[in-house]
């Protein structure tokens, strides 16, 4: 009913989610960006980066926001509502993220009527809470899955660009 789910507290994300986190190396980036349409000049830009994830949470909120030199793209969610998202390579998608374990899932659907397609965006964090590897991956076609792994940053450390 409503009203219980009013009352329920939001579920927090465990301390190991949550802080910055800097790529330290990245596989198969630019063959999932092919795929998914993006241009040789964005993908020779966005080949070259070492994104900065900050992630924390306010209430029911999540906050994702991945930054570079190039731009920066911004992100807030509740767990298990779908929204309305555009991802980094510019798909209009219907989102929703779940927490499993140490996993924060995202499935992103585009409108069937553009032809573009789904993904799904995994971040997995080790027990320390020192890395997270994010594993982006088109359903049915493995061959183009991509693996970013991040290291957590010192708090207070600014990020390299």
């Amino acid at each position: 009913s409503m009203a219980e789910s009013e009352t329920t507290p939001a579920t927090s994300l465990p301390p190991t989610m949550i802080g910055a986190f800097q790529m330290e190396k990245s596989e198969k980036f630019n063959e999932l960006m092919i795929e998914l349409g993006v241009n040789w000049v964005t993908r020779n830009i966005a080949n070259n980066l070492y994104p900065v994830q900050k992630i924390w949470q306010e209430e029911d909120d999540i906050h994702i926001n991945t930054e570079t030199s190039f731009r920066c793209t911004q992100t807030t969610f509740k767990l298990g509502q779908s929204w309305q998202e555009t991802t980094a390579d510019g798909r209009l998608t219907q989102t929703v993220a779940t927490l499993e374990g140490n996993k924060i899932k995202k499935m992103q659907v585009p409108d069937a009527s553009t032809g573009y397609h789904t993904t799904e965006e995994v971040r997995e964090f080790s027990e320390d809470g020192q890395t997270m590897t994010m594993t982006i991956s088109i359903p049915g076609k493995p061959e183009v899955t991509c693996v970013r792994v991040y290291k957590r940053l010192p708090e207070d450390v600014e990020p390299a660009q």
